[in-house]
């Protein structure tokens, strides 16, 4: 009797697992029907080069004390080649692969495989972008994990963190955002390097 217990606790806790792992490897349903994007180094340069015209902007408008306008668009391309140059050299307990990023009208989808501690999870975060008073702000809209639920609190956590990393005042940059358009595809932002 306690032998036969015994092997029905097991295999509960068995199926569970597997139920978890089955559940966890679902695709979110923004995600679902995507193409993928290609990634290139040439992608991954280019956005770095368009960051470096940013960096012009500021020791420019530094050096004439006359604001300098910037206007950038990156497509979906570019921001995912650098995203996943970006995972690649994550480290810590979240690990992502094969970061996605797509652009779609007043939107922007991010997608991944992310593994936290061992246990693998398909990940996809809309957020929408504006800029409020010169500040970029981004705000997650949802967070799905394919079969299981995230809760409230991490949503919060992950909309404050995301906040604060892409806020130009918290990076000590001299920046005004202006304007942030999510177009099909391309993501437009327009910045004002201040003296």
């Amino acid at each position: 009797m306690i032998r036969g217990l015994f092997t029905l606790v097991l295999l509960l806790v068995l199926g569970g697992a597997g139920l978890a792992y089955l559940m966890s490897q679902q695709q979110p349903e923004a995600a679902s029907g995507l193409r993928p994007v290609r990634t290139s180094v040439k992608d991954a340069v280019t956005f770095d080069e368009k960051i470096a015209s940013v960096e012009v902007a500021i020791e420019t408008a530094k050096r004439t004390s006359t604001a300098q306008r910037v206007s950038l668009l990156f497509t979906d391309a570019e921001l995912t080649s650098r995203a996943a140059l970006a995972a690649d050299q994550l480290t810590g307990g979240i690990v992502a692969t094969d970061p996605q990023i797509h652009v779609r009208a007043g939107s922007v989808l991010l997608t991944a495989g992310v593994s936290f501690q061992g246990f693998p999870l398909n990940l996809a975060v809309v957020a929408i972008p504006v800029a409020v008073d010169g500040r970029t702000s981004i705000g997650i809209q949802e967070i799905q994990t394919g079969g299981l639920p995230l809760p409230d609190l991490i949503k919060k956590e992950l909309d404050a963190q995301i906040a604060k990393i892409l806020d130009p005042a918290t990076l000590g940059i001299p920046l005004d955002v202006t304007r942030i358009e999510a177009r099909e595809g391309s993501l437009l932002v327009e910045l004002v390097a201040n003296p």
